[in-house]
């Protein structure tokens, strides 16, 4: 009898826990722009300023091709 009441008040909890509201989780999307890169520095601070975002310069990129700024910041 003792081990069915412990059971019972267990599951019970169980219950009682799980019912409570759960706030939904929103995860915040990630938006990037682009732009001709004007070194590493101004790259980085370009993007903060305007967007409150992370950005840097491409590492290597094609000789004809000029430099790019990605910029990564929540929508």
């Amino acid at each position: 009898m003792a081990k069915l009441s412990t059971f019972c008040y267990v599951l019970l909890l169980l219950v009682i826990s799980c019912g409570e509201e759960l706030i939904p989780m929103i995860e915040a999307k990630q938006c990037n722009k682009t732009w001709n890169c004007k070194g590493e520095d101004r790259c980085r601070a370009d993007c903060q300023n305007q967007f409150k975002g992370t950005g840097m310069c491409d590492l290597v990129t094609a000789p004809s091709v000029p430099k790019q700024c990605f910029c990564v910041y929540p929508c």
